[in-house]
């Protein structure tokens, strides 16, 4: 098997190769579920008006090479084109209490590896933000191509819409709770530089249920989902990373007895 390097591949596709006029009818259709206006997402996410603004700086991303990451079963192509969409997903693993770096690393070897079991051929999403905070590359390249803000990496994580979007895997399962004040704070800074590089309006991060039937990104986050995208705003217009406190649980603690398994039993009391 060829290395791949930590970089996006020199094969590139348009992602309007990839779907045709399906794609396009998609992401039409889409554009009303995020209550945004089109003046005010061209406003919002506008090259010019980007430049005008005070940047903000690069957060800290654990990158596949710093995480161990394996080499892909597969090319991975770039698309020469900006994402039109963030979408937010869930992992529905445990919530673990340890936030460490460590626990975040394990995270992103585990995720990976079922997700090459399934023949993806690497990670499927672009970033993962662990429980403790901690923002990691997924797919390979997706940093490289985030920092240049004009290409990014054919992903695996919202079916039908992947030539149209970045995905972003949160840590936990979140139907009963948001998720906690720590991983909600590395959100923000990922989504916000993610919005910053693309020019993408923040009124287009939407939820994995927004373009697929899932449950995902969770019940009791998916509501949230509008003070993500006000806090993703006030940082881009101060160049300073906003967060809003009280979005969840400030201990790793108070949720940790929501699993998968007792789920549907914790639920109906």
């Amino acid at each position: 098997m060829a290395h791949t390097p930590d970089t996006a591949p020199e094969h590139a596709l348009a992602r309007r190769t990839l779907l045709g006029g399906t794609g396009l009818a998609l992401a039409g259709t889409l554009a009303g579920c995020t209550g945004g206006e089109p003046e005010q997402d061209a406003a919002e996410g506008s090259d010019a008006q980007t430049e005008q603004r005070p940047r903000l700086p690069e957060p800290e991303i654990i990158t596949t090479a710093d995480w161990g990451a394996r080499t892909p079963a597969i090319h991975l192509h770039t698309l020469h084109e900006r994402p039109s969409y963030l979408v937010i997903h869930h992992t529905s693993t445990a919530n673990t209490t340890d936030g460490s770096r460590t626990a975040a690393v394990d995270l992103a070897q585990m995720v990976q590896r079922g997700h090459m079991e399934q023949s993806w051929g690497d990670t499927g999403q672009h970033f993962t933000v662990s429980r403790g905070g901690h923002v990691l590359e997924g797919r390979h390249g997706s940093r490289v191509a985030l920092n240049d803000g004009h290409t990014f990496m054919l992903g695996v994580h919202a079916l039908g819409f992947n030539a149209y979007a970045l995905g972003i895997e949160c840590e936990g399962l979140y139907m009963v709770n948001p998720p906690p004040q720590t991983l909600y704070e590395g959100l923000v800074h990922i989504c916000a530089y993610i919005c910053q590089q693309y020019a993408l309006p923040p009124s287009r991060i939407i939820g994995h249920r927004d373009v697929v039937k899932t449950s995902c990104c969770g019940d009791a986050f998916y509501p949230k989902l509008p003070i993500l995208r006000e806090d993703v705003r006030r940082s881009l217009e101060t160049g300073e990373y906003q967060v809003t406190p009280g979005f969840g649980p400030d201990n790793l603690v108070d949720d940790s007895e929501i699993t998968v398994n007792n789920y549907r039993d914790y639920v109906r009391g």
